[in-house]
């Protein structure tokens, strides 16, 4: 089988391109959770076998992780900051943000760290980054060098990522980047 997005070969039945991680044949697709799957008796039953989609040892390249935003709709690019530091720019909700990649090795990328910096002229109180960080303790917020917020949340790649989760958790920083924005008015 074919990759629509990057043409790589991949297995059949391969949901999933191993290259550069595009949906195949409608992978993806977010799957209910048995009744039986849930509550306290649910942590005694065998999980049932589910296949997941690995992100490749050692992370993602910088243009691997253009490609899957671009496959779920997403503007991005990789820009160079003045330092000569390249990272992403995308959007949601109608706000830029920044995706760096600490950390990498040989070009692949364990984590990635997704930015959002809002020009607020200091006029955010430091209570609400207080109040925030209480309610929503896995997506931080903090003061720039010039007293405007950013919101940060971190998602590890590798070992044993994989493309399902990576989905799961850029679409909690989407839900809570929208939350962010419309509690304190940033638009």
């Amino acid at each position: 089988m074919s990759c629509p997005r990057c043409g790589a070969q991949t297995p059949q039945g391969q949901g999933f391109c191993t290259k550069c991680g595009a949906a195949l044949d409608g992978a993806g697709a977010v799957q209910g959770v048995p009744a039986a799957a849930v509550g306290p008796a649910a942590a005694l039953q065998k999980p049932p076998t589910v296949s997941m989609h690995p992100i490749p040892d050692g992370g993602l390249t910088l243009e691997e992780v253009v490609a899957w935003l671009q496959s779920g709709g997403y503007s991005a690019k990789v820009v160079t900051a003045e330092g000569g530091k390249r990272h992403i720019m995308t959007q949601a909700h109608g706000v830029p943000f920044d995706i760096f990649t600490p950390g990498c090795l040989s070009g692949r990328c364990a984590s990635i760290e997704l930015v959002c910096a809002f020009s607020c002229k200091g006029r955010f109180d430091v209570s609400r980054l207080n109040e925030w960080n209480s309610e929503i303790p896995w997506c931080k917020a903090y003061y720039d060098t010039v007293n405007d917020p950013c919101l940060d949340m971190d998602i590890a790649l590798s070992p044993g990522g994989t493309y399902e989760s990576l989905n799961d958790q850029f679409l909690t920083w989407n839900t809570v980047l929208g939350k962010f924005v419309a509690k304190y008015d940033l638009l």
